[in-house]
Order: C-alpha cells, then sequence, then structure tokens
C-alpha cells in the first residue's frame, strides 16, 4: 500500500478550491464547506462536533469531517 502525505501548502492550496481534503483515501470537507451544504450556521456546524453529534478532525487548525461521517450525520446515525 502507497501512502501519501500530504502538505500544509497542498491543504491550503485544496482548501482554497473547494474546501475538500484527500487523505488517505478519504474525502474531508471543511466547515467552510459544510455550511453550504446545511442549513446551519458554521458556529453551530462546529457545536455538533464539539458535542460529538459529528465526528470531525481537526487539520491546521480548521476544522474537517470525513465523507463518510457527514453522511452518517445526515442519515441520523
Amino acid at each position: 500500500m502507497k501512502i501519501k502525505l500530504v502538505t500544509l501548502k497542498e491543504i491550503e492550496e485544496e482548501e482554497e478550491k473547494e474546501s475538500v481534503l484527500r487523505i488517505k483515501n478519504e474525502d474531508y470537507f471543511s466547515v467552510k464547506k459544510l455550511e453550504q451544504w446545511l442549513a446551519g450556521k458554521a458556529w453551530n456546524i462546529r457545536k455538533y462536533i464539539r458535542s460529538g453529534k459529528v465526528r470531525g478532525r481537526k487539520i491546521k487548525g480548521k476544522w474537517f469531517v470525513s465523507r463518510k461521517d457527514f453522511y452518517r450525520f445526515l442519515e441520523g446515525k
């Protein structure tokens, strides 16, 4: 299995483009991107992450949610 390391520069460039990261074959959406799709504001999404309703991951000081965890949240799981 080949693992590609992601540099901070690549993270910044990707976030500027679409607010989506690809790490170890999994997509991660920034809170900013999720805000576009959900009716809530960014602070509300961060609140869900802190409370455990959504599993998030902090990367370079910003919260990201995996595609899988985002779909689980939408399904109410």
